[in-house]
């Protein structure tokens, strides 16, 4: 099976509003403030190889950190809001793994502070899905490097 936008919305929103109680509202709206945002890349490898990042604005990580943590978000320090983040695209991540069949392994998650830059570049081919969370704007990429020609 491969991953499509349908899926990875499903995924996201599984893990989001199903595992953490979360609310998740699917928009159109793919973008946010890449200057002041966590992003967190983790790696799919073997059967199927690919990429997949959560990227939150500095708003959003606060609020999934709270909850995750079950700490106000002025109580919340760097490492636990950034360790929140990492820990969604490791939940995405294991849950798209565990969709595609034959045999992968994940990565351990690339999480840090973008500063403008899009982790995949302009370039970027693969599947982009953006939820409301909470009222503020969460994005997931999917790159499945077996897809690109060459």
């Amino acid at each position: 099976m491969s991953i499509d936008a349908q899926t990875l919305q499903q995924v996201v929103n599984d893990v989001c509003s199903g595992m953490l109680g979360l609310d998740m509202v699917p928009t159109d709206q793919a973008c946010c403030d890449e200057t002041d945002a966590v992003s967190a890349v983790i790696r799919i490898s073997g059967g199927w190889d690919s990429l997949v990042q959560v990227l939150a604005p500095r708003t959003t990580a606060k609020i999934i950190a709270s909850t995750m943590f079950a700490t106000e978000e002025a109580a919340l320090s760097e490492e636990e809001i950034r360790d929140a983040v990492g820990e969604i695209v490791n939940m995405v991540g294991g849950n798209l793994k565990g969709i595609v069949e034959g045999e992968s392994s994940l990565s351990l998650p690339c999480v840090g502070n973008t500063g403008g830059e899009p982790p995949f570049g302009a370039d970027f081919v693969g599947i982009t899905v953006a939820h409301n969370c909470q009222g503020d704007p969460l994005i997931v990429r999917l790159l499945d490097k077996s897809a690109i020609p060459g």
